[in-house]
């Protein structure tokens, strides 16, 4: 996780410390906190402790960072769909619960902003989260697209609502993650309850709409 710099202290160098991925997480902490137009390149350069030139040297303007922000989430979650259904042909909810383990432990300290950069797109109607949202859908529908053509799905499943549906189930907890805190006393995103959110939500959702895979 991205910490604020303290008044006082010497800043960390971005560049020697995570380099691009961390001026990104920067990026999307501030995007997410105080959303898009609020926030300015020299904002980013100052918490990253780098130049704004840097900045416009490597992405142009701060829409090309924005880009890159939202490239960089989209390949994080979308790696998440692909090697979760590479990790369990047969779409097991105890091998996937276990990889969705090993996972949210791996990228634990950038979960954070990423919950929070995709709530801030969720609530606002803006472009670049309408854009986002878009992009989201578009990696869950070719997941779908490839197990439809893989013969996985049973024929009267709504193929056009299904993509929509998982969005609507994986969204959840990045909204009502506070209010599941309050009272289950853990985060959605801690390891083993994410695991078991997994678990509960391929048992549901692959009764329903799924088929055995394919014997080899």
């Amino acid at each position: 996780m991205v910490e604020p710099v303290k008044a006082g202290k010497t800043k960390p160098d971005a560049r020697s410390a995570a380099g691009r991925d961390r001026l990104l997480l920067v990026a999307m902490k501030l995007f997410a906190e105080q959303g898009f137009d609020s926030v300015t390149v020299r904002d980013i350069s100052s918490a990253a402790n780098v130049s704004v030139g840097l900045i416009n040297h490597h992405f142009r303007s701060k829409d090309g960072l924005r880009k890159a922000v939202d490239d960089y989430f989209i390949n994080r979650t979308g790696a998440a769909i692909e090697r979760a259904l590479e990790a369990s042909d047969s779409l097991d909810p105890e091998l996937l619960g276990e990889f969705q383990r090993k996972w949210i432990i791996r990228y634990q300290d950038e979960w954070p902003e990423f919950v929070s950069y995709f709530r801030r797109a969720i609530v606002e109607a803006s472009p670049w989260g309408q854009s986002l949202l878009k992009r989201y859908h578009d990696s869950i529908r070719r997941m779908i697209d490839r197990l439809d053509a893989d013969g996985r799905l049973k024929p009267d499943v709504d193929r056009v609502w299904l993509p929509v549906i998982y969005m609507f189930v994986l969204m959840g907890p990045i909204v009502m993650d506070p209010f599941i805190k309050s009272i289950y006393g853990h985060s959605t995103y801690e390891p083993h309850m994410w695991s078991r959110f997994q678990k509960a939500f391929t048992s549901v959702i692959w009764e329903g709409i799924g088929k055995p895979a394919r014997k080899k």
